[in-house]
């Protein structure tokens, strides 16, 4: 979906439909049952849903009801059944709603089952929780059909997730003082190529595993960003940086790296960025715990919460790298985010 097609601020209209686990999980089976491609089209009586979703009446009622309570439906005047006008709203970010709804399915089976680990025990509720099974980084080098099909799996959602976060953080970003963009972790370049369509002047870099390289390639073929977007198969954790590039940014990548890991890899950006040129990381901050309650959308971001960092972290590594002009904003999407920016001294006079 290109990005003038994507409603503003998607995630605070999605997350309404996610707070509450049961209605959120009658709209997944909704929407996997065709009702709500049905009713998208015109209102239905419930007679012509129970036709199309082959559910007793009584089962269909108490979908009907859970989907009511979840500010999906509500009766039209005629008596048949209608989508609201808020979740009309969202209907176009489908691919997102889906994603989320999947996710949270999984995550919070593993937060059910696995809560005292996940509290005292971090390596074992790691270990043990399919959620981490599932981005599988070990199986990102060697290009195999199984690693390719492994990877897949989670590259999808990350993709997604940044087809909506793009646009908000590339709002913030001056795209006209840059030429050459490093993506680090960039994953299958969804963000770069959104960047590259808002500046046709730029031209990508996207460094990640090469497993995920190769998913990124396929990803972009059909997009006409593809010819300005590279692939650069690499281990940051031992692999030269590519040089050269006058904006670098990691964006929902640090938080995968423990603190001194993060911060060496801020320092060799900062070293492989052309002089004068801006550095730029995207994060997650801390779980607004006590700010507002921890529902069930919350338990996608829940999961990883103890990997998620204050904007002080990354403004001190950002110091320690030799940059400045540091500054640092937050934009509130399904959490809190920070962009934090710095430059690298020199460049023309």
């Amino acid at each position: 979906m290109p990005e003038s097609a994507l409603p503003a601020m998607a995630f605070l209209g999605i997350e309404r439909f996610l707070r509450h686990e049961f209605e959120a999980r009658a709209l997944a089976t909704a929407l996997d049952r065709g009702l709500i491609d049905r009713l998208a089209r015109s209102g239905a009586t419930p007679a012509a849903l129970a036709a199309l979703t082959g559910l007793a009446p009584e089962r269909l009622s108490l979908l009907l009801g859970l989907l009511a309570s979840g500010g999906v439906i509500a009766p039209a005047p005629d008596g048949s059944l209608a989508l609201t006008r808020d979740f009309r709203a969202v209907l176009p970010c489908r691919d997102l709603l889906e994603a989320k709804l999947a996710f949270l399915d999984m995550v919070s089976d593993d937060l059910r089952r696995l809560f005292p680990a996940f509290i005292d025990d971090p390596a074992r509720f790691m270990t043990d929780a399919r959620t981490f099974a599932l981005f599988r980084y070990d199986r990102c080098f060697a290009v195999t059909p199984d690693n390719l099909a492994a990877t897949r799996a989670w590259v999808a959602y990350t993709t997604c997730l940044t087809r909506y976060e793009a646009g908000p953080i590339l709002d913030r970003l001056d795209l006209a003082a840059h030429r050459r963009l490093l993506d680090l972790g960039g994953n299958s370049g969804e963000f770069a190529a959104r960047a590259c369509a808002r500046a046709p002047w730029l031209s990508a870099t996207v460094v990640d595993l090469p497993v995920v390289c190769a998913i990124g390639r396929e990803t972009l073929a059909d997009r006409a960003e593809a010819a300005r977007v590279a692939f650069r198969p690499t281990d940051m954790r031992c692999d030269p940086l590519p040089e050269g590039h006058d904006l670098v940014v990691f964006k929902s990548v640090l938080h995968d790296w423990p603190p001194r890991e993060a911060a060496d890899l801020v320092a060799r950006a900062a070293a492989a960025l052309a002089p004068g040129g801006r550095l730029v990381v995207v994060e997650r901050g801390p779980m607004p715990f006590g700010a507002q309650p921890i529902d069930y959308a919350s338990a996608a971001n829940l999961v990883f919460a103890p990997f998620f960092r204050d904007a002080a972290f990354y403004r001190e590594a950002f110091r320690r790298a030799g940059l400045v002009a540091v500054t640092s904003s937050t934009i509130a999407l399904d959490m809190p985010f920070h962009i934090i920016a710095g430059v690298k001294p020199g460049g023309p006079a």
